[in-house]
């Protein structure tokens, strides 16, 4: 079972890879003013949720939004959230968005098209952003790092143990091998310490 998760996990990254590299490669074509970064990122999440979307038991669904929490008896609700795994009837429920009870909540997602260095060891941002939402889950919930691509001069295991402290669960599609360019699938290492594939068994033992 474990080799099936394997080979899953590898052909789906370079699916998922190939969807990222034709939005990324279309954003870099457009005219300079017509970018819209948070528009492009609203299409990367989309990517990213159909993905997990294949993979989710019946009675989970995925979908941006926000999630209610009862702290010392007062309502709070917490910042936006890429994608939440949830189960039951929302509180609230659109087209692409949603509001549900911290008791539904099973994971969360930020989903992120790329990250690097910088990013993972000396910028607070992804930490932060950690700490901004798990409070909002409960104990038993994951919080879930997905990035499309990294690109990293530190060494797989410095990488791997940063990213841990920053989630519960991270997911790194494709990552560009030190000291190559991203110009072919040679350069890249997909389904980066079997993260993609430690998502899928994780989702499909959802209950």
């Amino acid at each position: 079972m474990e080799e099936l998760y394997k080979t899953l996990g590898e052909a789906k990254s370079r699916e998922v890879f190939r969807k990222y590299m034709t939005l990324s490669n279309l954003y870099d074509m457009a005219k300079p003013g017509t970018r819209n970064p948070q528009v492009a990122g609203k299409v990367y999440e989309g990517i990213a949720k159909d993905f997990i979307r294949e993979f989710l038991p019946t009675g989970f669904k995925i979908k941006g939004g926000l999630i209610f929490n009862v702290a010392d008896k007062i309502l709070i609700l917490s910042p936006e959230i890429d994608a939440i795994i949830y189960s039951g009837a929302p509180l609230l429920e659109f087209t692409d968005a949603v509001i549900v009870e911290q008791e539904q909540v099973e994971a969360i997602l930020e989903i992120k098209s790329w990250i690097g260095t910088n990013d993972i060891f000396e910028d607070e941002e992804l930490l932060k952003a950690s700490e901004d939402r798990r409070r909002f889950i409960q104990a038993t919930a994951k919080y879930i790092l997905f990035a499309f691509a990294l690109e990293s001069s530190r060494q797989d295991d410095e990488v791997d143990n940063r990213l841990r402290q920053i989630s519960n669960m991270y997911v790194i599609v494709g990552k560009k091998k030190i000291g190559e360019s991203w110009k072919s699938d040679a350069n890249l290492e997909f389904n980066f310490k079997e993260s993609v594939s430690g998502l899928i068994k994780y989702l499909r033992n959802l209950s």
